[in-house]
């Protein structure tokens, strides 16, 4: 395909399903997006670079079906407790690691399940049907018993605390296995269910678990304490506790995606969970619940005293000097390395808190090099601007800002290397269980590759960025195009995607793509950045996209139509619809 797909923004879709992500993206139409999570969020990234590689016709057109239709049809095909007991069986061993609230003992009678634990087996078993080849008829039953049970949570409260239990971990295994292609374009993805969407499930279990008072559950675990119960590791407060916990941090994972503020947010329910649990016996799966609450807690005090770094929703303040951001993003540095001893990334012999099963970090470790990679990417962005602000106003400081922008790009840079490594550094065991791993997972993971792909062009000839950064990039794309099983097809989406990203840049030299990046003279007074003389522009590429430019002689300019290609008199090229990195910071580094 050739040329931009349409000539209006995403954010002036014609559909009706619009989330406040997308709305974000006009707020800076004049000059690209800054890096990460504090500029654009993921999602719209990844969604871009689908919308720029499939015809506009091909965004995603929800057609949902009437619930009544879906409901008779399921009674007139129930499906054989066999074939349940099946899918159960398999989301126990292979997929029950990703939703840490529900026990192995909680689904190793299948057969029980099924009597006692009814809305448990069908989410089960219809998140089970996602990966397991033939499974497009059960899939399609399973869908109308999972949206009827849904639409029973609506309603009053049971008064049973063990039906209660199970509707909590059925919207678990629900929630934690959405599809990141209903929040953003995702051409070739599986159509999400309008009553399934990710918006609204998320609703739904942050209401459900706030009417079931939840957030209250720490009050009678205190109670328990005092009283020094034997039982308290296997009581059901401990683990309404534990959901709740776990609900912040995937309150936190989905405003980081999304570039959204958090539903759930820090308070002392949360800051007292490590120590309240610390020396309380308990299972693994509880334990990385903890670890990921610590990291949390770790990033919103780094924010009380860097204004923005745990706002990454709102646009950064540039008030602080770069030397009290450099001393904060450093103490946060050895904060983390103090929080990955503590929870077993180091060693055994490191380990500060009782029942840690280092066999089973994994998902930890992710958690762990995904926040140092948008911690630094904050750290970046800061120092890149303050840069750009010294060269404008002619700082004598400026040459030791420009040491200092080329160690934190060096640093984002390494921080997306190691977080895009996480499916590919581990044994081929562990590597087979990420295959089940949640969508937003691999997103994040698809978002550090093109981070990756683009400092590779924009600052490869000014850094040394090792060319091996680039062949781990196309290892890690391969690897998600072999993750794909069944139904589950959008690891290798991503996948394909980075690898048509890592073709167009590898093929191109980094020279002309930075060369061709320079704004005219026009274009930089406007935003406070030094003239830069005429320079001969480049042979127009065949493929427009997400971190490519307009074809020369033409710019972006946005109005209420949304983006339009024009003619540009200067035959200059105007930054990109979308980047994760601003074109004019190129020279910053030289």
């Amino acid at each position: 395909m050739t040329g931009l797909p349409s000539h209006r923004s995403p954010t002036h879709r014609s559909d009706t399903h619009e989330s406040p992500n997308s709305i974000s993206r006009t707020e800076n139409t004049s000059f690209p997006s800054l890096p990460s999570v504090y500029s654009l969020s993921p999602l719209d990234v990844l969604g871009s670079v689908t919308l720029q590689e499939s015809p506009s016709d091909s965004r995603h057109q929800y057609q949902w079906e009437p619930r009544d239709r879906m409901i008779s049809e399921s009674r007139s095909a129930e499906i054989s407790e066999n074939v349940l007991a099946e899918y159960i069986e398999f989301f126990r061993e292979k997929i029950l690691y990703c939703v840490p609230v529900i026990d192995d003992e909680d689904l190793r009678d299948e057969r029980y399940v099924i009597a006692h634990k009814r809305p448990l087996a069908y989410c089960a078993s219809f998140v089970a049907s996602q990966f397991i080849p033939g499974s497009a008829n059960v899939r399609q039953q399973l869908l109308a018993h999972t949206l009827n049970f849904i639409e029973t949570t609506r309603g009053p409260l049971t008064q049973d605390e063990d039906i209660l239990w199970t509707q909590l971990q059925a919207l678990a295994v629900l929630y934690a296995y959405r599809s990141a292609g209903d929040l953003f374009p995702l051409s070739g993805a599986p159509r999400p269910h309008g009553f399934l969407d990710h918006w609204t499930l998320k609703s739904s279990i942050e209401t459900f678990a706030l009417k079931a008072g939840l957030h209250r559950s720490i009050d009678r675990l205190k109670v328990l304490l005092r009283k020094d119960s034997s039982d308290i590791s296997k009581s059901l407060t401990l683990a309404m506790y534990v959901y709740w916990l776990w609900l912040v941090t995937m309150s936190h994972h989905f405003s980081l995606m999304t570039r959204t503020p958090p539903t759930l947010r820090e308070d002392s329910t949360i800051t007292l969970a490590v120590g309240l649990l610390r020396d309380i016996p308990r299972p693994s799966r509880m334990t990385r619940i903890l670890a990921e609450v610590d990291l949390y807690t770790l990033w919103q005090q780094a924010g009380r005293s860097a204004p923005g770094l745990a706002e990454w929703w709102c646009t950064p303040s540039d008030s602080m000097s770069v030397e009290a951001i450099v001393a904060i993003l450093d103490d946060f540095e050895g904060a983390l390395d103090v929080w990955s001893k503590r929870w077993g990334l180091r060693g055994d012999s490191n380990v500060t808190i009782s029942n840690v099963d280092t066999s089973k970090n994994g998902a930890v470790n992710f958690h762990f090099q995904s926040t140092r990679f948008c911690i630094s990417s904050f750290g970046t962005r800061y120092i890149l601007e303050k840069t750009r602000c010294a060269y404008d106003e002619e700082f004598t400081s400026r040459s030791t800002l420009s040491q200092l922008a080329r160690e934190s790009v060096l640093k984002s840079v390494q921080a997306a290397h190691a977080c895009s490594r996480c499916l590919v550094d581990i044994s081929p065991l562990r590597r087979e269980t990420f295959r089940y791993m949640g969508d937003l997972g691999y997103a994040f993971v698809a978002f550090c590759c093109l981070y990756l792909i683009q400092a590779y062009e924009l600052f490869g000839a000014t850094l040394p960025m090792p060319d091996s950064y680039m062949t781990s990039v196309e290892e890690v794309a391969n690897l998600m195009t072999e993750m794909a099983v069944a139904n589950n097809t959008t690891p290798q989406l991503y996948g394909n995607s980075i690898l048509r990203q890592l073709k167009r840049a590898l093929e191109g030299s980094t020279a002309v793509y930075r060369d061709a990046q320079l704004w005219t003279e026009t274009d930089n007074e406007a935003i406070g950045e030094p003239a830069h003389p005429p320079m001969e522009q480049p042979p127009p590429t065949p493929d427009v996209d997400l971190i490519n430019v307009p074809p020369p002689g033409h710019y972006l300019r946005h109005d209420d139509a949304g983006f339009q290609l024009q003619a540009n008199s200067a035959f200059a090229t105007s930054p990109p619809l979308f980047s994760i990195f601003e074109p004019s910071w190129a020279h910053l580094l030289r």
